[in-house]
C-alpha cells in the first residue's frame, strides 16, 4: 500500500470519527459531563486530521521540489 493512500485513509477515518462526535453532540443527550469529553475528543480529532493532512502537504510539497530538480 502507497504511503498516499495510507494517509488518505488515516484522514478518512479521523474525519469519520469527528462527524461521528459531532452527530453524538446534536443528538442533545449528552450530560455536561460527557459533553465536556465530546468537546475535548473533537479536538483531538481535528489536531489529528490537521496533522495527517500537514503531514500530506509536505510530503506532496517535496515530491513537486524533487520532480522539478530532476529536471
Amino acid at each position: 500500500m502507497s504511503q498516499g493512500k495510507k494517509e488518505g485513509d488515516a484522514a478518512s477515518k479521523a474525519l469519520e470519527r469527528i462527524v461521528e462526535l459531532t452527530d453524538a453532540m446534536s443528538g442533545g443527550k449528552l450530560g455536561v459531563e460527557d459533553l465536556e469529553d465530546n468537546i475535548s475528543e473533537r479536538i483531538n480529532a481535528s489536531e489529528e486530521l490537521k496533522e495527517i493532512l500537514t503531514k500530506a502537504r509536505d510530503a506532496q510539497r517535496q515530491s513537486y521540489h524533487q520532480w522539478r530538480a530532476s529536471d
